[in-house]
């Protein structure tokens, strides 16, 4: 098995008929020739095949396959996944796979191990210090999430001696993309690249060709605040410092595709009230869990808006046209509010916006709800005027569409930013309420009106 590999790699149909053979080979109790199979893939093409696999099948391959070629495999594996599957072989191996593997990989794995193997696998690991101290760290903060292996360099070296000590270094390559500068106690004072001592003259020292006042974190920031520093300022490596500005760390660009991804995710299935969770081949139980709640909760909505219809109910006996168009008036409300509801929620977690840009929002949201309103009330009103041939109840559904469509613009800006001020993520089931309120307010607005002029449609 390689890592560097100058072909696009197997086929989907290859991927397929070698998951095939691989499988028969298990199943045959051939490990030795499934192992084989695998030589020349890429370690990311290994974990995706491992992944389809059965768990007792994967946890054998894994066994046949060399400690190596398995800590290069669990990098490319999802952390649950890798802990699975990891988990139940024996201790001795699993310490020495996670040795070969990075640091913040193997704390990442331990984490989701019952602590009684993690412990054992802990104790007979050569850097168990380094992994143990990370595991002291939250997973989704700044401290579970970086590298301890860093270039880190003292500010005062020459440049000389500097680059004589990054040779000489055991920081895996990758990681010296970026450098950071230190002071004689290790706090973080600066950064630099491999370039800028490159091409530096050898009587300069670290100081002056680094960057002062570099971009940083505590331990304990949370993972979504990292993502977004880094994308605001379009960092390759963000450094982790103490409460005493000592440099420990490092999180890698590529360490938050996968963070940025899952809080993408998460904050999707929350406002459509999810729960912040769902795969379509969750197991049963977990799949109600995270849905039946908020489907009670909807349903209590959707009899709120039943009981503002139960008010108007002389009205539509009298004149049943009405009923036809309350879905059309609520439809077009409930879009144009999802649509400005998941803008504000987006530019909330992106740290786009903050509570002072509440008005200024609001404005905005109101000017294109106005336009948007007028432009689609004057085509639904004609539309109305031509079927029914009836002046006043295309007034009415234009009206109505025209100010359901304000409030859903103000619904969508107001029910995220309040959610935060309270304290509550703004993510969770923030469509919800916005439907509920666009729905609630829409049949007020639009019966009422249809009841104000019920006479002029009587006589028609």
């Amino acid at each position: 098995m390689t890592e560097e590999r100058t072909s696009s790699g197997p086929a989907p149909e290859e991927m397929e008929e070698l998951q095939e053979a691989i499988e028969a080979h298990l199943e045959a109790g051939a490990l030795a020739t499934a192992a084989a199979q695998l030589e020349d893939l890429h370690a990311h093409d290994v974990a995706e095949l491992v992944s389809e696999l059965k768990v007792a099948g994967a946890q054998a391959l894994l066994g046949a396959l060399p400690i190596d070629t398995v800590a290069e495999i669990i990098e490319h594996l999802e952390v649950d996944e890798a802990a699975e599957l990891t988990g139940l072989i024996d201790v001795d191996r699993m310490a020495k796979v996670l040795d070969r593997a990075p640091p913040d990989v193997a704390a990442d794995i331990l984490r989701h191990v019952d602590w009684s193997v993690a412990s054992q696998v802990l104790a007979r690991m050569e850097g168990r210090r380094t992994v143990g101290d990370l595991l002291l760290y939250p997973d989704e903060a700044a401290g579970g999430l970086m590298t301890p292996e860093v270039a880190g360099l003292r500010e005062d070296l020459s440049v000389g001696m500097a680059l004589s000590t990054l040779r000489g270094a055991e920081t895996p390559r990758e990681r010296m993309r970026q450098l950071f500068a230190i002071d004689n106690v290790g706090r973080l004072t600066g950064v630099l690249e491999l370039s800028d001592l490159v091409f530096a003259g050898p009587d300069k020292r670290v100081r002056d060709v680094m960057s002062t006042d570099p971009i940083s974190v505590e331990t304990g920031t949370d993972q979504e605040v990292c993502a977004q520093l880094m994308t605001r300022y379009d960092l390759l490596e963000l450094p982790v410092v103490d409460v005493d500005g000592r440099l420990v760390g490092a999180i890698a660009v590529d360490d938050l595709v996968d963070v940025a991804r899952d809080e993408a995710t998460e904050d999707m299935f929350r406002m459509f009230g999810m729960g912040g969770a769902g795969g379509v081949l969750d197991p049963l139980g977990d799949s109600l869990r995270s849905r039946l709640p908020w489907l009670v909760l909807n349903l209590g909505t959707v009899l709120l808006a039943a009981f503002v219809l139960n008010l108007f109910n002389d009205t539509i006996e009298r004149a049943t046209i009405i009923a036809a168009f309350i879905p059309v008036v609520l439809g077009q409300a409930g879009i144009a509010g999802t649509q400005t509801l998941t803008l504000i929620v987006r530019a909330i977690a992106l740290g786009d916006i903050s509570q002072r840009d509440t008005m200024r929002l609001l404005r905005h949201e109101m000017v294109v709800a106005v336009v948007q309103g007028v432009v689609v009330a004057l085509l639904l009103g004609l539309i109305v005027l031509a079927w029914q041939q009836d002046l006043t109840l295309g007034l009415v559904v234009a009206g109505a569409m025209l100010i359901n469509l304000a409030v859903a613009a103000g619904g969508g800006v107001l029910v995220p930013l309040g959610m935060r001020t309270a304290r509550i993520d703004p993510a969770a089931s923030s469509a919800v309420v916005v439907t509920t309120l666009t729905d609630v307010l829409g049949l007020l607005v639009y019966l009422g009106l249809a009841t104000a002029f019920l006479t002029q449609f009587h006589g028609n």
